[in-house]
Parts: structure tokens; sequence; C-alpha cells
């Protein structure tokens, strides 16, 4: 992956994300078969590795949950 390329990942409640030092990217559920489906996602984040730096980023895309039902959240909401 070059230095400013970004990947997609769409990660569901259950997953487990793994990201090496090398910037491999591991999503755990073999059974997701709705990857590409932003809707049938959780979160959907944006990763790019600079290897010159050794730095990995995570950017939030657009919230996916529907928050219009609080004012404010609360631990548990």
């Amino acid at each position: 992956m070059a230095a400013s390329d970004e990947m997609k990942i769409v990660m569901q409640v259950g997953n487990e994300l793994r990201i090496t030092k090398d910037g491999e990217v591991i999503v755990s559920n073999p059974e997701l078969e709705l990857a590409q489906d932003d809707n049938a996602a959780d979160a959907v984040f944006f990763y790019k590795f600079n290897p010159s730096s050794g730095e990995h980023s995570l950017r939030l895309a657009d919230p996916v949950a529907d928050h219009k039902h609080a004012k404010a959240h609360r631990r548990g909401d």
C-alpha cells in the first residue's frame, strides 16, 4: 500500500481488527459476507500506513449509527 493510499475497513460488532507492524490489515470474521455493504456495518474506517515513518492512521468515516434518539449520550446508551 502506498503511503497516500487509504484502505476501507468495514467492521461489525464482534470483529477483531489486527494491524501488523508492516501495515498488513486482518479482520477476523471470515463469515462476514456483507463486507462492502456500508449499511450492514457498525463502523467504517479508512486506514493508511506510512512505511517511512512507521505510522498507522485510522479515520472513522461518517457515523453509521443513528444517534438521533438522544441529544446527549450516556454510558450504556
